[in-house]
Protein backbone atom coordinates (compact mmCIF):
# COMPACT_ATOMS: atom_id res chain seq x y z
CA UNK A 1 0.00 0.00 0.00
CA UNK A 2 2.83 2.38 0.88
CA UNK A 3 4.46 1.89 -2.54
CA UNK A 4 1.13 2.44 -4.31
CA UNK A 5 0.66 5.80 -2.59
CA UNK A 6 4.17 6.80 -3.69
CA UNK A 7 3.21 6.35 -7.34
CA UNK A 8 0.24 8.76 -7.13
CA UNK A 9 1.14 12.29 -8.27
CA UNK A 10 0.86 14.83 -5.48
CA UNK A 11 -1.75 16.95 -7.29
CA UNK A 12 -3.95 13.88 -7.81
CA UNK A 13 -3.55 12.80 -4.19
CA UNK A 14 -4.65 16.26 -3.04
CA UNK A 15 -7.67 16.07 -5.35
CA UNK A 16 -8.70 12.74 -3.82
CA UNK A 17 -8.33 14.07 -0.28
CA UNK A 18 -10.29 17.24 -1.08
CA UNK A 19 -13.08 15.24 -2.70
CA UNK A 20 -13.60 13.50 0.64
CA UNK A 21 -13.32 16.62 2.76
CA UNK A 22 -15.24 19.24 0.78
CA UNK A 23 -18.98 19.28 0.22
CA UNK A 24 -20.58 20.46 -2.98
CA UNK A 25 -23.11 23.28 -2.94
CA UNK A 26 -26.52 21.71 -2.50
CA UNK A 27 -29.53 23.28 -4.21
CA UNK A 28 -33.06 23.39 -2.81
CA UNK A 29 -35.08 20.48 -4.17
CA UNK A 30 -31.96 18.41 -4.85
CA UNK A 31 -31.88 14.73 -3.97
CA UNK A 32 -29.32 14.19 -1.23
CA UNK A 33 -29.66 10.47 -0.60
CA UNK A 34 -29.11 7.03 -2.03
CA UNK A 35 -31.96 4.90 -0.69
CA UNK A 36 -31.74 1.15 -0.27
CA UNK A 37 -35.08 -0.59 0.24
CA UNK A 38 -35.23 -3.25 2.93
CA UNK A 39 -37.80 -5.54 4.48
CA UNK A 40 -35.66 -7.05 7.21
CA UNK A 41 -37.47 -8.11 10.34
CA UNK A 42 -35.62 -8.48 13.63
CA UNK A 43 -37.24 -10.28 16.53
CA UNK A 44 -36.08 -9.71 20.10
CA UNK A 45 -38.18 -10.44 23.16
CA UNK A 46 -41.68 -9.05 22.77
CA UNK A 47 -40.81 -6.57 20.00
CA UNK A 48 -40.40 -6.81 16.24
CA UNK A 49 -38.23 -4.25 14.47
CA UNK A 50 -38.57 -4.09 10.68
CA UNK A 51 -35.98 -2.15 8.73
CA UNK A 52 -37.80 -0.57 5.78
CA UNK A 53 -35.13 1.59 4.12
CA UNK A 54 -31.66 2.99 4.67
CA UNK A 55 -30.75 6.32 3.07
CA UNK A 56 -27.09 7.30 2.80
CA UNK A 57 -26.87 11.09 2.69
CA UNK A 58 -24.44 12.88 0.42
CA UNK A 59 -22.23 15.77 1.52
CA UNK A 60 -24.42 18.82 2.08
CA UNK A 61 -23.31 22.44 1.84
CA UNK A 62 -25.70 25.35 2.30
CA UNK A 63 -24.63 29.00 1.93
CA UNK A 64 -21.00 27.94 1.90
CA UNK A 65 -21.32 25.99 5.17
CA UNK A 66 -20.70 22.25 5.23
CA UNK A 67 -23.50 20.65 7.25
CA UNK A 68 -22.40 17.48 9.01
CA UNK A 69 -22.61 15.75 12.41
CA UNK A 70 -26.40 15.41 12.43
CA UNK A 71 -27.48 14.60 15.99
CA UNK A 72 -31.10 15.72 16.32
CA UNK A 73 -34.14 14.70 14.30
CA UNK A 74 -37.79 15.84 14.37
CA UNK A 75 -40.79 15.29 12.09
CA UNK A 76 -43.03 18.27 11.32
CA UNK A 77 -46.18 16.48 10.23
CA UNK A 78 -48.07 19.66 9.29
CA UNK A 79 -45.33 20.83 6.94
CA UNK A 80 -44.24 17.38 5.75
CA UNK A 81 -40.64 18.18 6.68
CA UNK A 82 -37.99 16.16 8.44
CA UNK A 83 -35.79 18.53 10.42
CA UNK A 84 -32.21 17.48 11.11
CA UNK A 85 -30.01 19.33 13.59
CA UNK A 86 -26.24 19.61 13.20
CA UNK A 87 -23.86 19.75 16.16
CA UNK A 88 -22.68 23.05 14.69
CA UNK A 89 -25.80 25.15 15.16
CA UNK A 90 -27.49 24.43 11.83
CA UNK A 91 -30.92 23.00 10.94
CA UNK A 92 -31.73 21.24 7.68
CA UNK A 93 -35.29 21.06 6.35
CA UNK A 94 -35.50 17.74 4.51
CA UNK A 95 -38.37 16.46 2.38
CA UNK A 96 -38.82 12.68 2.54
CA UNK A 97 -40.46 11.24 -0.57
CA UNK A 98 -42.79 8.38 0.30
CA UNK A 99 -44.62 6.07 -2.06
CA UNK A 100 -47.16 4.12 -0.09
CA UNK A 101 -45.21 2.75 2.87
CA UNK A 102 -41.82 2.94 1.12
CA UNK A 103 -39.22 5.70 1.38
CA UNK A 104 -38.11 6.65 -2.13
CA UNK A 105 -35.85 9.69 -1.68
CA UNK A 106 -34.75 12.55 0.57
CA UNK A 107 -34.73 16.08 -0.88
CA UNK A 108 -33.14 19.18 0.60
CA UNK A 109 -35.76 21.85 1.20
CA UNK A 110 -33.68 24.50 2.99
CA UNK A 111 -31.01 25.07 5.60
CA UNK A 112 -30.88 27.59 8.45
CA UNK A 113 -28.27 28.73 10.93
CA UNK A 114 -29.38 29.05 14.52
CA UNK A 115 -29.05 32.65 15.66
CA UNK A 116 -28.48 34.28 19.05
CA UNK A 117 -30.51 37.04 20.67
CA UNK A 118 -28.78 39.65 18.49
CA UNK A 119 -29.34 37.79 15.23
CA UNK A 120 -25.78 36.48 14.97
CA UNK A 121 -24.81 32.92 14.05
CA UNK A 122 -23.93 30.75 17.04
CA UNK A 123 -20.21 30.10 17.37
CA UNK A 124 -17.75 28.06 19.38
CA UNK A 125 -19.17 26.46 22.55
CA UNK A 126 -22.50 28.23 22.07
CA UNK A 127 -23.15 26.31 18.83
CA UNK A 128 -23.04 22.75 20.22
CA UNK A 129 -26.70 21.97 19.46
CA UNK A 130 -27.73 18.38 20.22
CA UNK A 131 -31.45 17.82 20.80
CA UNK A 132 -34.40 18.90 18.64
CA UNK A 133 -38.18 18.87 19.12
CA UNK A 134 -41.05 20.65 17.37
CA UNK A 135 -43.92 22.51 19.00
CA UNK A 136 -47.19 22.72 17.01
CA UNK A 137 -45.89 20.26 14.45
CA UNK A 138 -49.05 18.14 14.36
CA UNK A 139 -51.93 20.48 15.21
CA UNK A 140 -53.27 20.66 11.65
CA UNK A 141 -52.12 24.25 11.12
CA UNK A 142 -49.42 25.54 8.78
CA UNK A 143 -46.85 28.14 9.67
CA UNK A 144 -46.98 27.96 13.48
CA UNK A 145 -44.21 25.41 14.16
CA UNK A 146 -41.54 26.28 16.72
CA UNK A 147 -38.24 24.51 17.35
CA UNK A 148 -36.92 23.49 20.74
CA UNK A 149 -33.15 22.99 20.80
CA UNK A 150 -31.02 21.68 23.66
CA UNK A 151 -27.30 22.42 23.87
CA UNK A 152 -24.18 20.90 25.39
CA UNK A 153 -21.02 22.63 26.70
CA UNK A 154 -23.11 25.63 27.75
CA UNK A 155 -26.27 23.69 28.72
CA UNK A 156 -29.47 25.52 27.86
CA UNK A 157 -32.81 25.05 26.14
CA UNK A 158 -34.02 27.56 23.54
CA UNK A 159 -37.05 28.15 21.36
CA UNK A 160 -36.60 29.19 17.69
CA UNK A 161 -38.57 30.09 14.63
CA UNK A 162 -38.19 27.44 11.89
CA UNK A 163 -35.76 29.76 10.07
CA UNK A 164 -33.39 29.76 13.06
CA UNK A 165 -34.47 33.09 14.55
CA UNK A 166 -34.11 33.08 18.34
CA UNK A 167 -37.33 33.50 20.35
CA UNK A 168 -36.54 32.77 23.99
CA UNK A 169 -34.77 30.60 26.52
CA UNK A 170 -36.71 28.12 28.63
CA UNK A 171 -35.95 27.77 32.32
CA UNK A 172 -34.21 24.52 33.21
CA UNK A 173 -34.77 22.90 36.61
CA UNK A 174 -32.16 23.51 39.28
CA UNK A 175 -29.29 21.10 38.79
CA UNK A 176 -29.45 21.21 34.99
CA UNK A 177 -28.78 24.91 34.54
CA UNK A 178 -25.01 24.87 35.08
CA UNK A 179 -22.37 22.70 33.41
CA UNK A 180 -20.73 22.03 36.78
CA UNK A 181 -23.58 19.66 37.64
CA UNK A 182 -22.93 17.40 34.64
CA UNK A 183 -20.59 14.46 34.10
CA UNK A 184 -18.68 16.73 31.70
CA UNK A 185 -19.49 19.67 29.45
CA UNK A 186 -19.62 17.38 26.41
CA UNK A 187 -21.87 14.85 28.19
CA UNK A 188 -24.66 17.15 29.21
CA UNK A 189 -28.04 18.25 27.80
CA UNK A 190 -28.34 15.83 24.90
CA UNK A 191 -32.03 15.55 24.05
CA UNK A 192 -35.41 17.26 24.27
CA UNK A 193 -38.94 16.09 23.52
CA UNK A 194 -42.56 16.98 24.33
CA UNK A 195 -44.67 14.62 26.41
CA UNK A 196 -48.46 14.76 26.30
CA UNK A 197 -48.67 14.54 30.12
CA UNK A 198 -45.41 15.96 31.48
CA UNK A 199 -44.78 18.66 28.89
CA UNK A 200 -41.25 19.42 27.70
CA UNK A 201 -38.76 16.83 28.92
CA UNK A 202 -35.00 16.69 28.49
CA UNK A 203 -32.42 13.94 28.74
CA UNK A 204 -28.83 14.07 29.92
CA UNK A 205 -26.29 12.04 27.98
CA UNK A 206 -24.77 10.59 31.17
CA UNK A 207 -25.99 10.74 34.78
CA UNK A 208 -25.29 14.01 36.54
CA UNK A 209 -22.14 14.25 38.61
CA UNK A 210 -22.78 12.12 41.69
CA UNK A 211 -25.77 10.44 40.01
CA UNK A 212 -26.44 6.71 39.84
CA UNK A 213 -24.03 5.04 37.38
CA UNK A 214 -25.46 2.82 34.67
CA UNK A 215 -28.72 4.73 34.32
CA UNK A 216 -30.33 6.88 31.63
CA UNK A 217 -32.07 9.98 32.94
CA UNK A 218 -35.06 12.14 31.94
CA UNK A 219 -36.22 15.40 33.53
CA UNK A 220 -39.31 17.57 33.16
CA UNK A 221 -38.93 21.34 33.32
CA UNK A 222 -40.83 21.53 36.65
CA UNK A 223 -38.15 19.20 38.06
CA UNK A 224 -39.58 15.67 37.89
CA UNK A 225 -36.89 13.03 37.40
CA UNK A 226 -37.07 9.52 35.99
CA UNK A 227 -34.23 7.06 35.46
CA UNK A 228 -34.02 3.59 33.94
CA UNK A 229 -31.21 1.07 33.41
CA UNK A 230 -28.86 1.54 30.48
CA UNK A 231 -28.20 -1.47 28.28
CA UNK A 232 -24.49 -0.86 28.79
CA UNK A 233 -23.96 0.01 32.45
CA UNK A 234 -20.51 1.50 31.82
CA UNK A 235 -20.66 3.42 28.55
CA UNK A 236 -24.37 3.65 27.66
CA UNK A 237 -25.46 7.21 26.80
CA UNK A 238 -28.96 8.61 26.25
CA UNK A 239 -28.65 10.47 22.93
CA UNK A 240 -32.27 11.11 21.92
CA UNK A 241 -35.92 10.23 22.48
CA UNK A 242 -39.21 10.58 20.66
CA UNK A 243 -42.77 10.34 21.94
CA UNK A 244 -45.91 8.73 20.52
CA UNK A 245 -49.37 10.25 20.89
CA UNK A 246 -50.22 7.96 23.84
CA UNK A 247 -47.11 9.03 25.77
CA UNK A 248 -44.92 6.02 25.06
CA UNK A 249 -41.29 7.08 24.67
CA UNK A 250 -38.78 5.49 22.32
CA UNK A 251 -35.34 6.28 23.71
CA UNK A 252 -32.06 5.91 21.84
CA UNK A 253 -28.97 4.71 23.71
CA UNK A 254 -25.52 4.86 22.10
CA UNK A 255 -22.57 2.89 23.40
CA UNK A 256 -18.97 3.45 22.36
CA UNK A 257 -16.40 1.61 24.47
CA UNK A 258 -13.46 2.04 22.11
CA UNK A 259 -12.37 1.54 18.52
CA UNK A 260 -12.25 -2.24 18.71
CA UNK A 261 -15.75 -2.57 20.16
CA UNK A 262 -17.45 -0.34 17.57
CA UNK A 263 -20.82 1.36 18.00
CA UNK A 264 -23.80 -0.24 19.71
CA UNK A 265 -27.29 1.28 19.42
CA UNK A 266 -30.11 0.27 21.76
CA UNK A 267 -33.78 1.16 21.38
CA UNK A 268 -35.79 1.39 24.62
CA UNK A 269 -39.57 1.64 25.10
CA UNK A 270 -40.32 3.83 28.13
CA UNK A 271 -43.68 4.44 29.86
CA UNK A 272 -43.87 7.01 32.66
CA UNK A 273 -46.39 6.46 35.50
CA UNK A 274 -46.17 9.40 37.90
CA UNK A 275 -42.82 8.81 39.59
CA UNK A 276 -42.50 5.27 38.22
CA UNK A 277 -40.92 4.05 34.99
CA UNK A 278 -41.69 0.97 32.94
CA UNK A 279 -38.67 0.30 30.75
CA UNK A 280 -38.28 -2.38 28.07
CA UNK A 281 -35.32 -2.90 25.74
CA UNK A 282 -36.51 -3.29 22.17
CA UNK A 283 -33.32 -4.19 20.32
CA UNK A 284 -29.58 -3.55 20.28
CA UNK A 285 -27.83 -3.09 16.94
CA UNK A 286 -24.24 -4.34 17.16
CA UNK A 287 -21.38 -4.44 14.61
CA UNK A 288 -21.44 -8.24 14.86
CA UNK A 289 -25.03 -8.22 13.61
CA UNK A 290 -23.71 -6.88 10.31
CA UNK A 291 -26.23 -4.08 9.86
CA UNK A 292 -24.81 -0.92 11.44
CA UNK A 293 -21.62 0.28 13.06
CA UNK A 294 -22.60 3.93 13.10
CA UNK A 295 -23.00 6.71 15.65
CA UNK A 296 -26.81 7.05 15.77
CA UNK A 297 -27.73 10.15 17.77
CA UNK A 298 -31.19 11.24 16.60
CA UNK A 299 -34.62 9.58 16.40
CA UNK A 300 -38.13 10.78 15.57
CA UNK A 301 -41.61 9.32 15.26
CA UNK A 302 -43.12 9.62 11.77
CA UNK A 303 -46.57 8.03 12.13
CA UNK A 304 -48.17 4.87 13.48
CA UNK A 305 -45.29 2.58 14.42
CA UNK A 306 -42.88 4.17 11.94
CA UNK A 307 -39.69 5.98 12.94
CA UNK A 308 -36.47 7.40 11.55
CA UNK A 309 -33.07 7.62 13.15
CA UNK A 310 -29.97 9.45 11.94
CA UNK A 311 -26.25 8.87 12.43
CA UNK A 312 -23.61 11.50 13.20
CA UNK A 313 -20.63 11.20 10.81
CA UNK A 314 -18.37 13.07 13.28
CA UNK A 315 -17.32 15.25 10.33
CA UNK A 316 -15.01 12.45 9.23
CA UNK A 317 -14.46 12.02 5.47
CA UNK A 318 -14.55 8.22 5.70
CA UNK A 319 -17.71 8.00 7.81
CA UNK A 320 -21.30 8.29 6.61
CA UNK A 321 -24.60 9.88 7.54
CA UNK A 322 -27.44 7.36 7.53
CA UNK A 323 -31.17 7.87 7.80
CA UNK A 324 -32.88 4.62 8.75
CA UNK A 325 -36.63 4.23 8.24
CA UNK A 326 -38.04 1.43 10.39
CA UNK A 327 -41.07 0.06 12.18
CA UNK A 328 -41.51 -1.16 15.76
CA UNK A 329 -44.30 -3.52 16.74
CA UNK A 330 -45.05 -5.06 20.10
CA UNK A 331 -46.07 -8.68 19.71
CA UNK A 332 -48.63 -8.54 22.50
CA UNK A 333 -50.38 -5.73 20.66
CA UNK A 334 -50.11 -7.61 17.33
CA UNK A 335 -51.74 -10.73 18.74
CA UNK A 336 -54.74 -8.88 20.18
Amino acid sequence: MHNMIKTIPMHLLLTIVLSFCLAHTTAAGESIAQVRQMQQQIEQGKFDVTLLAVATLSNISVDGFKVSELSGLAWDKDEGLLLALSDNGYVLDLKPVFKGRTLQDILLNAGHRLLDEKGRSLKYKFSDSEGLAIENGSNGKHGDSRLLVSFERIPRLARYQPDGTFISYLTLPAGLDDVKYYYSENKSLESVSIHNTYGIIVGTEFPLAGGEPGTLNIYSLPGQHWSFPAHDKTDGALVDMTILADGRIIALERTYSGLLSGMHTTLHRIILHGTQVQADQIHTFTPEEGLFNDNFEGITHIDGNHFMMVSDDNNHPLKRTLLVYFEINERERISK
